[in-house]
């Protein structure tokens, strides 16, 4: 009898499937590993994270006014600047800031007295405004430094302890 001959082609194709087979085993390995991690990741953002009543307590207990109960928080008189339009002081590129302040004093005499000053007032406000840059008053940060410049410097004006808050009820930035 004849022995056969081994045939190269067909040794070629088994060896063939046991490498496309061990590919196969070893994507599925890596795709499954994937999804287990992704599990975990998210059921640990899930479930780290503090529940939502956690915040509303600590938001409620950030918002409670640290005023005796005998004593009501003193609402001051507030006065509206007219809107300030300035150029940013950005050497790059040319950008706007529209500005609406409104100061709250602490009672009418500094309100009478803030009043007298308010060219003296606005004039620093323009400076202060007109030297900040994009960067400067883009972020909640910028503008919470900004809101404390502003307080100062009214504060060097009319007296200290006379002014008791600034608010922005405009702020654009183009």
């Amino acid at each position: 009898m004849a022995k056969k001959k081994k045939d190269p082609a067909s040794d070629n194709s088994k060896e063939t499937g046991k490498k496309g087979g061990s590919k196969l085993l070893l994507i599925i390995i890596v795709l499954l590993l994937l999804v287990i991690a992704g599990g975990a990741g998210a059921f640990f953002l899930l479930y780290s994270a503090p529940s939502d009543e956690e915040i509303a307590k600590e938001i409620q207990k950030d918002e409670t006014p640290k005023v005796s109960s005998s004593e009501e928080p003193q609402i001051g008189i507030t006065i509206e600047l007219k809107p300030f339009i300035v150029n940013l002081a950005d050497p790059k590129a040319s950008h706007f800031l529209k500005a609406t302040i409104t100061l709250e004093v602490k009672d009418d005499k500094t309100k009478d007295l803030t009043e007298k000053m308010l060219p003296k007032i606005r004039n620093d406000i323009l400076l202060l405004l007109s030297s900040q840059t994009l960067e400067d008053v883009i972020s909640i940060e910028g503008k919470v430094r900004l809101r404390d410049e502003i307080i100062a410097r009214v504060s060097r004006i009319i007296g200290r302890g006379r002014l008791k808050n600034v608010y922005f009820s405009q702020f654009v930035v183009q």
